[in-house]
């Protein structure tokens, strides 16, 4: 029993270990293919890689309004949409300082950022993203099309929505807490994108983990 035991534990070790290794090769200006199996909002997923392991993707020169804006709910919709459990080619362009990938996507040969940018339902990234002039173009035809959030008369960019409300003067609308989230994974990505700091509390004894109550740990 005990040789059985000390089997097993070796088998779950060596499978952990191949999925963080799996994770820690993806480097900028590599490419593989996945599929999406969680949608966090319009700009940020997990994907399964085939050939193993998760893998947290922020799209590249992209930015979608955030879930407590106007259309925010409406970005992570379509982005359901148009990858929630499809396979997809990722193209990772750099790695963020949290880990994540900033990649594209693109799914049945189409640019997953090129096609929420033209719905009017995501921002250029210009100042991550200058060379991208397709993006810039598709901004611009959304917005005089009043397209999406291009409707609004002045939408706030997601970049000054978080920069004011990231501190510790947010209301209580605006904040979030760990019911808000279904999955531990999802309230971890939430926290991460919000750092440095812990402005909605989701991380009670500091130890780096959001939301461990969830399921999903």
């Amino acid at each position: 029993m005990l040789f059985v035991r000390q089997c097993l534990a070796a088998a779950i070790l060596l499978l952990s270990s191949v999925s963080l290794d799996a994770q820690a090769q993806v480097q900028p200006g590599q490419t593989f293919s996945g599929r999406v199996i969680d949608v966090t909002d319009g700009d940020t997923f997990g994907v399964r890689r085939s050939a193993g392991g998760e893998v947290t993707i922020r799209l590249h020169g992209v930015d979608a309004p955030e879930s407590s804006q106007s259309y925010g709910t409406a970005a992570t919709r379509a982005a359901r949409r148009y990858v929630g459990g499809k396979d997809v080619r990722v193209a990772v362009e750099e790695i963020g300082r949290y880990g994540r990938a900033v990649a594209r996507v693109e799914v049945q040969g189409g640019d997953l950022g090129a096609m929420l940018i033209g719905d009017g339902l995501a921002w250029h990234y210009d100042e991550y993203a200058p060379n991208e002039s397709e993006y810039r173009r598709l901004e611009r035809q959304a917005r005089n099309a009043k397209r999406g959030l291009w409707s609004q008369g002045n939408p706030t960019p997601p970049w000054e929505w978080r920069d004011r409300t990231s501190g510790p003067g947010e209301t209580s609308v605006e904040d979030r807490d760990c019911s808000d989230f279904d999955t531990q994974p999802e309230a971890q990505r939430f926290f991460e994108r919000h750092q440095p700091g812990d402005p909605h509390n989701l991380d009670g004894n500091g130890d780096g983990e959001a939301c461990e109550s969830l399921p999903g740990r």
